[in-house]
């Protein structure tokens, strides 16, 4: 979602960019051949804009509104945004190695279905921890099941050398 409020406000800021150039320049050209002003009559805009000075309360309010505006649009960009990538541990350190949060999910949930009986449900993965919802069925050893499905995961994360190793939470639930 970031991502795609990053492109359209820079899409938006350049086209403003690209309008405000064209402006600017066919203004330019207008005042330099003695003609009047194209789009913007900017003689009357510079008249208005004379009348105000920096101490007035108009335009204090006007700088610290377009201030706090600005001051929200750094401070939104420069906010940690979640991570989509997990690192991984390498032979070579020259190598950067990350798994995603969603391949991770789907390793984790067939490792889940490997588990005899088991079904895997929801797999949340986080920073440090992953939480897996299963079912399972109505008859056996709830806490073998649970330390079964567990085994099968922190195999699979074993094999996947992740940097730091994420806490791991296991929730059966028991099929009717």
């Amino acid at each position: 979602m970031r991502r795609l409020v990053n492109r359209l406000l820079a899409l938006i800021a350049c086209l403003a960019l690209i309008t405000a150039a064209t402006l600017v320049i066919a203004e330019i050209a207008a005042a330099a051949l003695g003609r009047a002003p194209v789009l913007v009559d900017w003689p009357s805009a510079a008249a208005w804009a004379g009348q105000y000075t920096w101490g007035q309360s108009r335009t204090l309010a006007v700088s610290l509104l377009l201030l706090a505006a600005g001051l929200a649009l750094v401070l939104g960009q420069l906010w940690p945004s979640r991570s989509r990538r997990l690192p991984l541990n390498s032979h070579d350190p020259a190598t950067d190695l990350a798994v995603t949060r969603r391949t991770l999910a789907r390793d984790v949930s067939s490792a889940v279905s490997g588990v005899e009986g088991v079904e895997p449900g929801r797999v949340r993965i986080g920073r440090s921890s992953i939480a897996v919802q299963a079912t399972a069925p109505a008859a056996g050893d709830s806490k073998a099941l649970a330390e079964q499905v567990e085994n099968a995961i922190s195999g699979r994360l074993e094999r996947l050398r992740l940097r730091r190793t994420p806490r791991l939470a296991v929730k059966l639930t028991r099929r009717a």
